[in-house]
């Protein structure tokens, strides 16, 4: 896929003889896809070179990127043409109202002065600013990436002994990233500059990770946890005789600058230098435009705005509970981050964990590997019982050798699996079997953090019918926890009145985590997992759905009802009943806020008009007519005991002065309408009655649907602008769902539709 530049461009013809796929202007009209949008920044004296050095590497994707040039109004350049900088370079007056996938910040000859006293520094701050709000991801280059890190997180910049000129090795010190993904351990990049910033100086801020270093040169790559800022501090996009021509150019001034390191054969200058770098180059370049900047732009360029939600407000918390999905403990390096997660704030007190979910597609869940070993000792297959809880005992083995343990003596994993072992000969119960996973990870999760494991079967109680014994359970458990500063809980089991171990139906650690925020009395209950909170709508019908940034626990329940997948309800009563906020969070992008879920949004900003939207097919819908058929509630009553006697269960009722509409959340076989038809027409004698199926329920859920009118009106033209036909129109009850009944083949275009309207972050009423 080519680089789309301005027509003329210097570049364009450099390139061209190189092979790199160029596309001017005037070819790029005839296209009907959308490019990426990528600004550079160009602070270097020799713009030319450093065009062609960027769009080379910006070519070298297969992703179509459009380029535009800016330039800074507050300093005129001394060393490119004025009719060059007119053709081809803006200013930010020309491009301020725009949005941009990604912005490159490229090096400047200026590293000696104080930041404050460069001509152009305010200039800069300004458009580092904006750029928070307008640019998807934004790329900073040597002196660019050392303004960045002085204006975003106040690092200081400081002079070295002499210059750094020359090509260094180079090792990652974050390996799992993307950025770096494809390189080798050892990597060359170019470096000259005569200022470093300090590694101790990053590793103060909690929202910077340091990815890539070198033993020579010192830091060279840093990034925000959120991956929106990029911070660069050598010179990849080097041609191979650049650090040549800086050497003359010294060399003729009288610098008596040192031989570049690394750069010539044997340190001799009368040889040609030799290039290390141009693969890793081009490598981190399309990196960065492939998974910091494609798969993670917004199609419309003006919700950039809503990528960060503006925070919301949150009292200072003094004791949390955080529990731990499957995904965030699914191997060492996972569980690495929860401990992490858990080591960052002093009031994560109690940590709740599920068992090690999957780690890779096709990959098996530790619950269902114990499930299916439970379920072949009950078969008498012992055989293939031992290889199931071989293959758990193997993940376990896997994490804690990929971790140190704090305390090694706390989880001896042979005794451990031997006690296993012989309950499952022994004839022990599924629900023993199927909550191992859970107590293991928490085990080996107390002996990895060095605090205090309490089993849940002693805190967590059912009564003899199998029902959650409430009262019981949360005393017991504000008992315990009382005496433990630190501590690690294994989620999704209890014991029953026999002592034996009894499991969650569903959702079971997350039940248990609400059950440990509310015994304990927690300010906040966060539920870690693999997603930035909830989300606005489908992933599987709108391309990366904004995350809601506040939900209330009425319209979480309303989301669930029509179908959408957050957590259910028994995951969140138990902390719902006592008003504790839930915090959605992501454990592998724990700087995100994700969203809160709490009694009263009143007190917590959103951006956003509505909650969410749900779409689900498959409802089919009883039409009903019969002069006064609404006067007389006998035939209201007759209608629904019919129902109820199919075991049809009706979702929703719309009733009009002579009509009925009935709908009901399944598909009715023909045997079964037959029936209801005829006994409809027995009990109430209707004047027609039609039976109409292929019927999907959009449901937009939103605290403020009630007193806001407008938002129905948005909704209804939304629709109505994709000319989609609504079969019917409903309010809830509660006043807090609008849903509308379109036909399944329309339903996701519904969705779609509304979402659209409803996302543009900054144009809400």
């Amino acid at each position: 896929m080519p680089i789309k530049v301005p027509n003329n461009l210097p570049a364009v013809k450099t390139l061209t003889e190189e092979n790199v796929f160029v596309m001017t202007d005037t070819r790029a009209m005839t296209q009907d896809i959308r490019p990426l949008q990528i600004l550079i920044l160009n602070l270097m004296p020799t713009k030319i070179d450093t065009e062609t050095q960027l769009t080379r590497l910006l070519g070298n994707t297969p992703l179509q990127v459009e380029l535009e040039l800016l330039q800074t109004s507050s300093h005129k350049a001394q060393n490119t043409s004025e009719e060059h900088m007119l053709a081809f370079y803006k200013t930010f007056d020309q491009i301020k109202h725009k949005y941009y996938d990604g912005l490159i910040i490229t090096g400047a000859p200026v590293e000696l002065m104080d930041f404050e006293e460069v001509e152009y520094w305010d200039e800069l701050c300004e458009i580092m600013e904006w750029s928070k709000s307008h640019v998807h991801s934004t790329f900073h280059i040597c002196w660019g990436a050392q303004a960045g890190l002085y204006y975003h997180y106040g690092i200081k910049k400081y002079i070295l002994p002499k210059k750094l000129s020359g090509v260094y090795k180079h090792h990652l010190d974050y390996s799992k990233g993307m950025l770096f993904r494809g390189f080798d351990d050892e990597f060359y990049v170019p470096h000259s500059r005569n200022t470093e910033v300090r590694r101790e100086d990053v590793e103060k801020i909690d929202d910077l990770r340091i990815i890539a270093s070198s033993d020579e040169a010192g830091l060279y790559a840093v990034k925000s946890k959120n991956d929106r800022q990029i911070f660069i501090m050598g010179h990849s996009e080097y041609d191979a005789d650049t650090l040549y021509k800086e050497y003359i150019r010294d060399k003729n001034a009288g610098l008596n600058p040192e031989v570049p390191c690394n750069y010539f054969p044997d340190d001799d200058d009368t040889k040609e230098p030799v290039v290390k770098w141009r693969s890793c180059a081009n490598l981190l370049y399309s990196n960065w435009l492939n998974y910091f900047v494609y798969q993670s732009t917004p199609y419309d360029l003006t919700q950039i705005q809503a990528d960060a939600p503006a925070d919301v407000y949150q009292e200072r918390a003094e004791l949390k509970v955080a529990k731990f999905g499957g995904s965030s403990l699914a191997d060492a390096e996972q569980m690495k981050k929860a401990a992490d997660i858990i080591t960052g704030d002093s009031s994560r007190r109690y940590a709740v964990v599920s068992a090690p979910g999957k780690r890779f597609d096709g990959d098996e869940k530790v619950t269902d590997l114990l499930i299916d070993c439970a379920g072949f000792a009950e078969k008498g297959d012992m055989t293939k019982a031992e290889e199931a809880l071989s293959a758990v005992r193997e993940r376990f083995e896997l994490i804690a050798g990929g971790i140190d343990l704090a305390k090694p003596a706390d989880f001896d994993i042979n005794r451990e699996f031997e006690i296993i072992k012989k309950a499952v000969s022994g004839g022990a119960g599924r629900d023993y079997v199927a909550s191992r996973g859970e107590y293991l990870t928490a085990k080996l999760f107390a002996a990895y953090m060095g605090c205090d494991f309490v089993d849940a079967a002693g805190i967590i109680f059912f009564d003899e019918d199998g029902n959650y014994d409430e009262k019981k359970s949360e005393a017991a458990v504000a008992a315990e926890l009382s005496g433990h500063d630190k501590a690690v809980i294994p989620g999704f089991y209890g014991c029953d009145e026999s002592g034996n171990v009894k499991t969650f139906s569903r959702g079971g650690s997350d039940i248990t985590g609400a059950i440990v925020a509310a015994a304990t009395g927690a300010d906040l209950y966060e539920n870690w997992t693999d997603v930035s909170g909830l989300l606005m709508a489908d992933p599987a019908i709108v391309k990366d759905p904004l995350t809601v940034p506040v939900i209330t626990y009425k319209e979480l329940r309303e989301m669930a009802y029509m179908g959408a997948a957050v957590m259910h309800e028994d995951a969140i009563r138990p902390a719902a009943r006592v008003e504790v906020p839930i915090n959605i969070r992501n454990t592998n992008k724990p700087s995100d806020n994700g969203t809160m879920i709490v009694k009263n949004a009143d007190y917590y900003e959103s951006p956003l008009d509505i909650s969410g939207i749900s779409g689900k097919s498959g409802y089919t819908a009883i039409a009903l007519e019969k002069t006064g058929l609404n006067d007389d509630p006998k035939y209201r009553t007759d209608i629904l005991r019919i129902f109820a006697g199919r075991g049809i269960k009706i979702r929703n009722l719309l009733s009009g002065i002579d009509s009925l509409n009935i709908i009901v959340g399944e598909k009715i076989s023909d045997e079964c309408r037959e029936g209801l038809i005829k006994d409809i027409r027995k009990a109430i004698a209707p004047d027609t009655v039609s039976v109409n199926e292929g019927l999907s329920i959009v449901a937009i859920i939103g605290r403020d649907l009630s007193t806001v009118p407008a938002i129905a009106v948005r909704v209804l033209q939304a629709l109505a602008n994709k000319k989609i036909n609504i079969k019917l129109i409903d309010h809830g009850s509660g006043k807090m769902n609008m849903l509308v009944g379109v036909s399944d083949d329309d339903a996701d275009m519904a969705v779609q539709a509304i979402y659209n309207e409803f996302s543009r972050v900054g144009g809400h009423i």
